[in-house]
């Protein structure tokens, strides 16, 4: 089972959404978390908003991941793609 999320950017409703979600992924299939780039991204881009860098998709992948070796990021979607929205986002279920 593939499973996408894009809702809320913030780092605890991500990671919420993960822990909620993220075991539902099949063996060999994928959760993608988009907007990721956000972490990459200039602090500016997002005032008013309650994400932004240090607080967004990427950082709650990166704390979801330290504790769920069943995910690994597969970096090889990203290099297949002329654009993402999602780098360090394409999660393989490997166990």
């Amino acid at each position: 089972m593939l499973i996408c999320l894009d809702s809320n950017h913030t780092h605890q409703h991500v990671l919420a959404e993960l822990k909620a979600y993220a075991p539902l992924t099949t063996i060999g299939s994928y959760c993608v978390v988009f907007d990721t780039l956000i972490e990459d991204m200039p602090a500016d881009l997002f005032s008013g908003r309650p994400w932004g860098p240090g607080n967004n998709l990427k950082t709650a992948v990166r704390q979801y991941l330290k504790i769920h070796p069943e995910f690994k990021i597969d970096r090889s979607i990203e290099y297949k793609l002329l654009i993402t929205v999602a780098p360090d986002g394409y999660l393989k279920r490997v166990s």
